[in-house]
């Protein structure tokens, strides 16, 4: 039984020696073949590519590229390897005075802008005042009328009244919002009071 399967796997063997052996006189024979008709194709471009190459190692002296690569290198040596630099700069006359006019440009720009954004809140608080004494004289004749007899007739003193009740109306208004945060405050108390006796 082992003598066959030893004769079966030496014959396949064999057959594969052969096919192999087959192949490579193929591969013998058509190669050289393929090689000379790929260089019978190509043998003009290849004269012209090793022309070229030709041409191109005459133009280039080695004497003359070696020389100079030396001179490159001597160069480099005697380049030194720490350079010391001294920087100082001063303001000269011309730019002290632009910069002090500068200076001074953004100071009053700054200024004007900070005055400008002031006059226009004072005139948005007069704008909102005549309103409410428009509506007054337009709801009020008479209030507006003994406003302004009271003025003519004691300017001063009028707005000295004025001022005491408009202060007196703030005073009461704080108050007021004071006593009401109390309230809050002591109905929140209450409620939480109210929550841990329920026990919550």
């Amino acid at each position: 039984m082992q003598n066959d399967e030893l004769e079966e796997k030496v014959t396949m063997m064999e057959e594969l020696i052969q096919g192999f052996v087959t192949r490579m006189n193929v591969v013998e024979t058509e190669m050289p073949e393929f090689l000379k008709t790929f260089l019978q194709q190509y043998k003009e471009t290849l004269d012209r590519i090793a022309a070229r190459i030709e041409i191109a190692n005459k133009r280039y002296d080695d004497a003359k590229i070696r020389q100079q690569i030396d001179e490159v290198k001597e160069m480099v040596t005697k380049v030194p390897k720490v350079i010391d630099v001294k920087n100082s700069h001063h303001f000269g006359a011309w730019s002290k005075s632009l910069i002090i006019g500068i200076v001074v440009c953004f100071v009053v720009t700054a200024s004007s802008v900070s005055t400008a954004l002031y006059l226009n809140h004072q005139n948005d608080r007069l704008n909102d005042e005549a309103y409410n004494f428009w509506l007054v004289r337009a709801l009020y004749p008479q209030t507006a009328e003994t406003i302004i007899n009271k003025l003519k007739e004691d300017p001063e003193g009028f707005v000295a009244n004025a001022e005491k009740a408009m202060e007196k109306q703030q005073a009461i208004i704080a108050a007021k919002a004071i006593a009401d945060q109390a309230e809050k405050d002591q109905k929140a108390a209450n409620d939480k009071l109210e929550k841990i006796k329920a026990g919550k």
